[in-house]
């Protein structure tokens, strides 16, 4: 009887451990700046429990940046790209959503397990957050989850030792203003207020944002990042970083002395 009771206790702890499969839905899964151990365990999981991988390219053929970064995780995994043109035009930006999302939702319906790969954060200036529009509105009965990734803010501050904000301060995050006369606004309000100022996608910007990070004297309080969590990263003071066109994918921290150090 003692055998039997033991035998039914193991025969119970194998059942416990049979693997469950994941039911039909979709996940956009963050993948961080760049570096593949910056993945949460919840991200790397998700990416082990898929039936399909997708991965977003600006255009058919190419190797998304996405996808470059988890690929460690995808050995052995149905992969299938998605089409998101890096373009301006409005209208021909919606088709691809439009397009993209219903491929999704499509392979759902055939009973797949979906990871949509996200370069950062799906939520924080991602196409990922049109995509998720999209369903939500289109194909609301389509089981939809997020997981959050690191985004490249954050993981500069971390690499330079740089408090992002200190308690009463504000966090400021931002796109790179179009025009100098919109910086010259936020860098005023950023002067004259306790605010750490983030500015992404800096890009061929960095031609005219750095003088006027100059004429404000800025620049020794300016974090410049490119590329972050890449092996050819660059995270250096924007000083250091002469007038001319910068990678798309670089970034201004720009923040005062901390209050307990005047």
């Amino acid at each position: 009887m003692i055998f039997f009771k033991d035998l039914k206790k193991y025969f119970s702890f194998l059942n416990s451990r049979k693997k469950k499969v994941p039911e039909p839905g979709l996940t956009l899964v963050g993948v961080g700046p760049g570096d593949p151990s910056l993945l949460t365990l919840a991200a790397v999981t998700a990416i082990k429990d898929a039936s399909l991988v997708a991965y977003p390219v600006a255009e058919i053929g190419s190797e998304g940046m996405a996808k470059q970064i988890a690929s460690e995780f995808l050995k052995g995994k149905k992969c299938m790209a998605v089409l998101f043109p890096m373009i301006t035009e409005i209208d021909v930006l919606k088709d691809a959503w439009e397009t993209s999302s219903r491929q999704l939702v499509e392979e759902v319906e055939r009973g797949e397990n979906v990871v949509l790969l996200c370069q950062g954060d799906p939520s924080l200036y991602a196409t990922s957050s049109y995509i998720l529009l999209q369903i939500k509105f289109n194909y609301p009965l389509c089981p939809l989850k997020i997981i959050p990734g690191i985004s490249s803010f954050n993981a500069a501050a971390a690499i330079a030792k740089l408090p992002l904000s200190l308690q009463k301060e504000e966090l400021l995050i931002s796109c790179v203003p179009d025009d100098n006369n919109a910086l010259d606004m936020m860098l005023d309000d950023f002067m004259s207020s306790k605010k750490v100022l983030v500015l992404l996608k800096l890009g061929k910007r960095w031609k005219w944002v750095r003088n006027i990070l100059e004429e404000k004297k800025l620049l020794d309080n300016t974090l410049f990042a490119q590329r972050v969590g890449f092996p050819d990263q660059l995270v250096v003071q924007a000083s250091d970083i002469p007038e001319g066109t910068a990678p798309y994918f670089s970034l201004l921290i720009i923040r005062r002395r901390a209050e307990f150090l005047d």
